[in-house]
């Protein structure tokens, strides 16, 4: 087990207990503006991780994040953001698959 994988086991389930409770009464918005923030500092971490690495971060951290974001949004922010969550996963994976990107009309 690498020095990064010793310190996402320690740190992730600290991250999450904080993050929850400090998302507990945030509003859409303010949730929207820490996710930005949050944003380059793990892209800087993410440029550091080889691909197990990466994958195991996902892994652990995205369906928790996204759970607890998507509990906090009322119907139609859901709605929109599944929207553009699953347009973006089509963009990738088209990305990757070297499929031509569709769009829905």
């Amino acid at each position: 087990m690498g020095l990064m994988d010793k310190m996402i086991e320690f740190m992730m389930p600290r991250m999450m207990r904080m993050m929850k409770k400090r998302m507990h009464n945030m509003k859409p918005e303010e949730m929207e503006k820490m996710m930005e923030g949050m944003h380059e500092m793990m892209e800087s971490c993410f440029e550091e991780m080889d691909a197990e690495e990466l994958e195991s971060t996902m892994h652990d951290m995205m369906p928790k994040m996204m759970d607890e974001c998507f509990s906090k949004m009322n119907l139609e922010q859901r709605d929109g953001m599944l929207t553009m969550c699953k347009e973006m996963l089509h963009e990738i994976e088209c990305k990757y698959d070297d499929k031509p990107v569709e769009t829905e009309s």
